[in-house]
């Protein structure tokens, strides 16, 4: 009988493994592949953003960020810093996470490119909330965003975007810069918690059922 406790244990992680939702990837925002319409240089029009939100969408967490980059001059190499940021209603609130850096000696000067940026530890994200993806230089570099008139991507129509030269605007009214924003929908605790719960529930009545046979 003594063997039965390992084995009732065994099966116990067995069953909380292959009954545990997984998560998995979703895109809240995405006009990567629209048209290139413009740029806006990072330098003299920045810092530069553009904006997404959650939706209903509990249990988010951002995982990375791409964005479409080229430089205009190669000898100019500074940093760009990407952030993601809370939103103060007017455009880019405060700092909530930095998403990474790259030297524009790492840029592209002959045509745009993606480059994608992930945090150090997944971002947690609140629902029915907006946030910002900001795209600054740190000292003077030749990069360039570029922005798309189509908004037919997944989360773009509504959004906004900002410039610190041109201000706030809606996406329908002036094109947002070109981004991707990937997250990972992973199950809310509570959830976890109740499933975690009804499968010890099951382990211990077989093991009472054992002991009283």
């Amino acid at each position: 009988m003594p063997l039965l406790r390992p084995l009732l244990i065994a099966a116990i992680v067995a069953a909380m493994s292959a009954a545990a939702p997984a998560a998995h990837a979703a895109t809240l925002f995405d006009n990567l592949a629209g048209s290139r319409d413009g740029a806006d240089p990072l330098l003299s029009f920045g810092p530069l953003a553009d904006s997404f939100s959650t939706g209903a969408n509990a249990g988010l967490v951002l995982t990375q960020v791409t964005a479409l980059l080229k430089s205009d001059n190669a000898a100019v190499v500074g940093d760009v810093l990407v952030s993601l940021r809370a939103d103060s209603g007017a455009g880019p609130g405060s700092l909530i996470a930095t998403l990474g850096t790259l030297s524009s000696a790492a840029v592209s000067t002959t045509d745009f490119a993606a480059y994608t940026f992930k945090p150090a530890a997944g971002v947690q994200l609140s629902a029915n909330t907006t946030y910002w993806v900001q795209l600054e230089a740190v000292g003077a570099n030749a990069v360039e965003w570029s922005w798309s008139q189509d908004l037919s991507g997944t989360g773009v129509a509504g959004g906004s975007n900002y410039s610190a030269t041109l201000g706030l605007s809606s996406n329908a009214a002036a094109a947002p810069y070109q981004l991707s924003v990937s997250v990972q929908a992973v199950p809310e605790p509570a959830s976890v918690a109740l499933m975690l719960g009804g499968v010890g529930l099951v382990g211990l009545t077989a093991a009472a059922r054992r002991r009283k046979a």
